[in-house]
């Protein structure tokens, strides 16, 4: 058992309920990003993009393989002081229970984008390297970054849900 930042938070007397302890992926980025530079924050969600990888061949023979099924999986990471992540745990099925405005902002945009991704309405080409809030990393391709961006992983930082 482990105790998340928001349960050891709430102990707090500063904690205030409105705001909750989470931060939103965007507002994480842009501090790495203010403490260590792009370039170090670029590797860093290349190399946690890497261990999903790795986390999910390691285990592809026995996950069901049904096109009529998925599962969504929460992998909690953590950034040491040299910005390398450790795999704390995968969840399956993880929480959307939302504490906040903006922690329920963030995981009903979630689902839209994974109704995005289910594409029931066949609307995809299939090519997408982006939808949503997600990054289409499960053909085990390194993303690559655009003419207009210095970012590998768009995660954070870009967002095509409305485009979608």
């Amino acid at each position: 058992m482990h105790l998340t930042n928001v349960a050891i938070q709430k102990t707090s007397d500063n904690y205030d309920d409105k705001l909750g302890g989470k931060w939103d992926l965007r507002g994480l980025k842009l501090f790495l990003m203010s403490k260590f530079g792009a370039d170090r924050v670029n590797d860093c969600y290349n190399h946690i993009q890497d261990m999903i990888i790795r986390c999910l061949q390691s285990v592809a023979k026995i996950i069901i393989n049904d096109k009529h099924c998925f599962e969504l999986y929460g992998f909690d990471v953590l950034l040491d002081d040299n910005l390398k992540p450790w795999l704390i745990e995968i969840n399956a099925s993880p929480s959307m229970t939302a504490n906040t405005p903006s922690d329920y902002d963030t995981k009903l945009g979630l689902l839209e984008d994974v109704y995005a991704i289910l594409d029931i309405e066949k609307i995809l080409t299939g090519n997408e390297e982006q939808i949503g809030g997600f990054d289409l990393i499960c053909k085990g391709n390194p993303l690559k970054s655009s003419a207009t961006s210095m970012y590998t992983s768009h995660l954070g930082c870009f967002n095509n849900r409305n485009q979608q």
